[in-house]
């Protein structure tokens, strides 16, 4: 069971890598880096907050809201 969660992490990090490359018109290296040094990516691989059991585009909308900036 371990694995297929840990799989299903990599795979939704991937299709909501993709998603962002589209939306933002990123190159792949900086999706990559962008999203993987976001809060959204260490929640998405921490089992605890459930995020991996969303689809990619709830991941690219808490992405989104994090890289929001803040009203000030």
């Amino acid at each position: 069971m371990e694995n297929k969660i840990e799989f299903a992490m990599c795979l939704l990090a991937q299709m909501s890598i993709r998603e962002l490359m589209d939306k933002k018109n990123y190159d792949m290296t900086t999706a990559i880096a962008d999203f993987m040094e976001s809060t959204t990516a260490e929640c998405l691989f921490d089992k605890e907050t459930g995020l991996w059991e969303n689809g990619p585009d709830y991941i690219v909308g808490e992405y989104e809201r994090e890289k929001r900036p803040a009203l000030t």
